[in-house]
């Protein structure tokens, strides 16, 4: 898996959806990767979190949250994945 690059925000498309643009899938862990990525944005909204802890905080969520569950999409016609 080369780079990815993830958007945040009220407005940008799920993180499932970003992840399929770019060749993987978040599978099984979708649904709780994006709740907990909306408190983020929500809390940062609502100003429960400054701006530099949000950032702080973000990139804390990709490295340990997002990143390590995203999996290769399947191609049509491989079995391995791959």
């Amino acid at each position: 898996m080369g780079e990815i690059e993830f958007w945040h925000g009220a407005l940008s498309p799920s993180y499932e959806k970003q992840a399929n643009k770019q060749g993987c899938t978040l599978g099984e862990d979708a649904e709780f990767v994006q709740r907990l990525g909306d408190c983020l944005v929500l809390g940062h909204i609502h100003q429960v979190i400054t701006d530099s802890e949000y950032d702080k905080i973000l990139r804390r969520f990709q490295n340990k949250v997002l990143v390590p569950r995203l999996k290769p999409l399947k191609k049509k016609g491989d079995k391995n994945g791959r």
